[in-house]
């Protein structure tokens, strides 16, 4: 006596909340996992019935009839991962939805209707055929067609899909890595790492992950991403662990790293992979540089000074709150940004005092009559030639970079420019641009300036 009795009835109805695509997916899977050289799928439907049969040209047929009706039998795909089969199990899920089937093989017939299952010693010289007959919606049947269409093709095998002849898709690239899979050894099916080959595909609208051709589930990434061996998935194969699918996005992006655009680069399958410790420093550094240009620093926060001169000199500030700690660990090991101390906190400035001309003393003139009107303080106002910013305000002093803005800047001497100019260094006697201080001290002078304007115009005059 069998130890179980399995519920025909109970299999169908865990199953009929299933896309109806799963069935071609299973009869189709279990084809190309043989040894053939032709598969030939096809399907009908009228009045909500669709019939299917997939045939191969396999010389063995099954190797045992009795696996089309024995649930997790044991199989010899277990101990190969190479193989897409390892539960036994899917071909039966499938029959547990149809109203009638037949498997046609070498090794005999097996039929199914409302009557049971009937077994013949009508067999077939060379191959396989299975036919099914199940309920199903037109739009099924249309996201049926469109489905098996999309699958990618194994190199040697001629796909033929209702005499449509499906072709191999040549894949945008290869790469090789070291990726978990499961293997049956000493008769358990354990985990194992494993190295094998994966492919990269550029697709179209969606993307997919695949188990060697079959799409198994949608991704986030701008490539198809096709594995060469047995992936982790549930017993219904329609989930993968996180861990596997951000694993796979770190080794895609490492080959692809090149092809990825500014607009591509925080997207979040990227964020993933730049997360990963799969991750490489090349990857890391390429993706920082298009996502946040040439010029950027991570900001030091015990360090505001350098903050403000990296803002000063027109560099992107990021602040550790914008990544993840995983991020951040690769970015340091990478050594892809540097933080707004290293990069300013130690310059030297090599400065040159000059002597100024007319326009350049009104300027001066003007800028000290707005400290003393807007802030109450006295300032001394230099000029100077130097390789750095426009400007620079400390200690009540305010030097105009000369190499910078040209004389031109000075000429004529109360232009929008130069207010500008003025009031945005005389700020930092309050405090450093990203200081709430600073931003109020700029909007409350350019409000006195305005009312000086209107009421008390001599003050702008030589």
């Amino acid at each position: 006596m069998n130890w179980f009795t399995v519920s025909k009835e109970g299999l169908k109805q865990l199953q009929l909340g299933k896309p109806k695509h799963f069935v071609a997916r299973e009869l189709i899977q279990n084809a190309w996992d043989e040894e053939i050289k032709v598969c030939k799928f096809e399907s009908d439907w009228k009045d909500g019935i669709s019939i299917i049969s997939v045939e191969d040209d396999n010389r063995e047929g099954f190797k045992d009839l009795r696996d089309a009706f024995t649930l997790f039998a044991p199989t010899y795909k277990r101990a190969n991962p190479e193989k897409r089969g390892r539960f036994n199990l899917g071909e039966k899920q499938a029959l547990a939805i149809c109203e009638v089937a037949k498997i046609e093989t070498t090794k005999g017939t097996v039929s199914f209707d409302k009557t049971g299952r009937k077994e013949s010693r009508k067999k077939r010289k060379i191959g396989s055929k299975i036919t099914v007959e199940l309920k199903m919606k037109k739009s099924e049947y249309d996201e049926m067609l469109e489905v098996i269409k999309n699958y990618l093709v194994p190199e040697k095998i001629v796909f033929l899909v209702n005499n449509e002849k499906i072709s191999h898709s040549k894949p945008f690239k290869s790469i090789r890595t070291q990726l978990p899979t499961v293997i049956q050894k000493e008769g358990i099916l354990k985990k194992a790492f494993r190295m094998t080959k994966v492919n990269i595909l550029k697709a179209d609208e969606k993307s997919f992950l695949y188990e060697m051709g079959i799409p198994v589930v949608e991704t986030e990434c701008k490539f198809g991403i096709d594995v060469q061996q047995k992936i982790p998935l549930s017993i219904d194969r329609d989930s993968v662990p996180h861990s596997y699918v951000a694993a796979l996005y770190a080794e895609v992006l490492n080959g692809t790293f090149e092809e990825i655009t500014e607009d591509e680069s925080s997207q979040t399958w990227i964020r993933e992979a730049t997360a990963n410790k799969r991750i490489s420093s090349e990857a890391v550094k390429f993706i920082v540089n298009k996502r946040y240009g040439d010029k950027v620093v991570v900001a030091n926060p015990f360090d505001r000074s350098s903050i403000d001169d990296a803002i000063s000199s027109g560099y992107r500030v990021i602040t550790g709150n914008e990544l993840s700690k995983e991020e951040w660990t690769n970015i340091r090991k990478a050594e892809a940004i540097q933080s707004s101390s290293e990069v300013f906190r130690h310059r030297t400035v090599s400065a040159t005092i000059c002597e100024p001309d007319e326009n350049m003393k009104e300027v001066a003139e003007l800028s000290k009559k707005i400290a003393k009107k807007c802030l109450g303080i006295d300032i001394r106002v230099d000029f100077a030639k130097w390789d750095g910013v426009a400007a620079q305000y400390g200690d009540k002093v305010l030097t105009f970079n000369v190499q910078m803005l040209r004389k031109a800047f000075f000429n004529p001497s109360l232009s929008s420019r130069t207010l500008d100019l003025i009031l945005h260094e005389i700020a930092h006697e309050k405090g450093q641009h990203t200081e709430k201080s600073y931003q109020e001290a700029i909007t409350r002078m350019s409000g006195e300036l305005i009312m000086l304007a209107l009421e008390n115009q001599e003050f702008f005059k030589k």
